[in-house]
């Protein structure tokens, strides 16, 4: 069986072509497996990048609340004092009432401004 020789090159450039078709078919899944990986990946980052700004918001947060609360602290430890015969020191109660008021006259003339 002798075939021609056109008919032997039309056998092999089909061959060809199915090989093709199958390496990109392969390349293809590669690819999407790829671009699959890539996105799960970017997705993560996304959460993880997220989920750090949150602890940072919350961080923030607590060190505020934590400051508040030692000034409040040392304020009431300031504000309780007594002398030897039990009254109350006035020093911090009117140094505490001139921060008051100085507080609110700041406030007020920063509103009329």
């Amino acid at each position: 069986m002798h075939y021609s020789l056109s008919f032997c090159l039309l056998l092999q450039n089909v061959n060809e072509t199915e090989e093709n078709k199958d390496d990109s078919e392969r390349r293809k899944r590669k690819n999407s497996a790829l671009s699959l990986e890539e996105l799960y990946k970017k997705q993560h980052e996304e959460k993880e990048k997220e989920i750090m700004e949150r602890e940072a918001v919350l961080r923030v947060k607590k060190e505020e609340r934590e400051q508040a609360e030692a000034r409040r602290k040392a304020m009431r430890e300031k504000m309780l004092k007594k002398t030897r015969k039990g009254q109350p020191v006035m020093k911090y109660r009117i140094e505490h009432l001139l921060e008051t008021i100085q507080g609110s006259t700041k406030n007020a003339a920063g509103s009329k401004s």
